[in-house]
């Protein structure tokens, strides 16, 4: 039996009594029949329980705790949950370049959106673990003052230097997901294992890479995560379409073990700026 799953940033659904919108989001999933969805942008325990009832059938689900906007990651499952755990960081640690060097940015990056770390018990294909995860925006992040006040950019340099700060917070949250991943890899090398969610940001960029393994050197590692997204047409790689630019941001990468169980895969476009900005990602597994 196929093991299904989804993963989708439903935008700030934070109205579970909005059985419009709740449909809408439903409807876009309920042909591909996802045993798993990971989800992002949702607002509390009833909005999951919401769309679990839309789509029927016996769910359960673990939900993370809420950015600083109300916005949640959440792991919704028809397939029984073996463990879960919340990954969580006040501090990102970023690279130094002395040993001796201090931490820089002085806990200024904390992991905004805690990541639901979830092992399923997915039947014939066995035990996977899915990473729930929703990085950084690529809007720029705005110097701020110490109270908080956000200091409005002045020149051009001052704009390039809000996305760089966007980016350095995406790499530092990256590098937690990694570390992570090498830590599950380490303790078991065969391990079944999905890093999905909205990267906010397209394939081959830093840190899709870091994720992925890829960065840091030309030789592959056996460690390395695929992308499932590379299999679908280049042309059809579309999950946002943000200022009419078409992209996608919004990844599924599996551990070596589980690569070779990916049939199928795809961005569900038909949904794009109807349930969501976003466009889900579904992959089916043998």
């Amino acid at each position: 039996m196929p093991f299904v799953l989804a993963t989708f940033n439903v935008l700030d659904l934070f109205d579970a009594g909005d059985a419009a919108r709740i449909e809408r989001i439903a409807a876009v999933l309920r042909p591909h029949a996802p045993d798993a969805i990971a989800l992002q942008e949702v607002g509390s325990n009833e909005a999951v329980s919401a769309i679990a009832k839309a789509l029927g059938g016996e769910f359960s689900h673990v939900l993370a705790d809420a950015d600083a906007r109300g916005i949640r990651n959440a792991l919704l499952t028809r397939r029984p949950i073996v463990e879960s755990t919340i990954l969580r960081s006040p501090h990102l640690v970023f690279p130094r370049f002395l040993r001796e060097d201090p931490e820089p940015f002085e806990g200024r990056i904390p992991l905004r959106r805690p990541i639901p770390d979830v092992v399923l018990d997915a039947g014939e294909l066995g035990r996977v673990r899915v990473l729930v995860v929703h990085f950084k925006s690529r809007r720029g992040t705005p110097m701020r003052e110490p109270s908080g006040a956000t200091i409005p950019p002045m020149t051009t340099a001052d704009l390039a230097a809000g996305e760089a700060r966007a980016v350095t917070w995406r790499c530092a949250e990256a590098l937690f997901v990694r570390r992570a991943v090498d830590e599950r890899l380490g303790q078991n090398p065969a391990e079944q294992l999905v890093v999905c969610g909205d990267f906010n940001d397209i394939g081959g960029s830093l840190p899709l890479r870091i994720v992925a393994g890829t960065a840091g050197g030309d030789l592959p590692r056996p460690d390395r995560l695929v992308s499932c997204g590379d299999r679908i047409p280049e042309h059809e790689r579309i999950s946002v379409n943000h200022d009419d630019q078409p992209a996608a941001i919004d990844h599924m990468l599996v551990s070596p073990a589980l690569a070779p169980r990916v049939e199928r895969c795809f961005y569900e476009r038909s949904s794009l700026n109807v349930a969501s900005d976003h466009a889900p990602l579904v992959v089916r597994f043998i």
